[in-house]
């Protein structure tokens, strides 16, 4: 086991925990980050969806398990710092909409929240 590398993933989890949970297109969603480097600041090396659940029935999700997120409003994802981006989506006030770009496969679209 090793224990720094759950460390690691524990604190990165925990700094993108209250962005995970937004509603994006009638749905809530939880990611993992995949981190490298030091471990009370590592690098995000991409941030993935783990789950995207409809709030309501007859709703759809506009992403699903295994899309990566690589922008959320001008932030860019991978390569950065988890703390600057945890900062950067702490900021964003809940309510206030916010851009995701995502990766599906090759494609890349965007995402509106709410």
């Amino acid at each position: 086991m090793n224990n720094g590398k759950t460390v690691t993933v524990l604190f990165v989890a925990l700094c993108v925990a209250s962005f995970s949970t937004r509603a994006t297109d009638d749905c809530t969603f939880g990611v993992k980050p995949e981190t490298s480097g030091f471990t009370l600041n590592p690098i995000l090396d991409s941030v993935t969806v783990t789950s995207a659940l409809p709030t309501a029935p007859g709703k759809t999700c506009a992403l699903k398990p295994g899309d990566q997120i690589l922008r959320v409003n001008q932030q860019e994802i991978p390569g950065q710092r988890a703390l600057k981006v945890m900062r950067y989506w702490k900021a964003i006030p809940d309510g206030t909409p916010a851009t995701l770009v995502v990766k599906r496969g090759d494609t890349t679209f965007t995402v509106s929240t709410r």
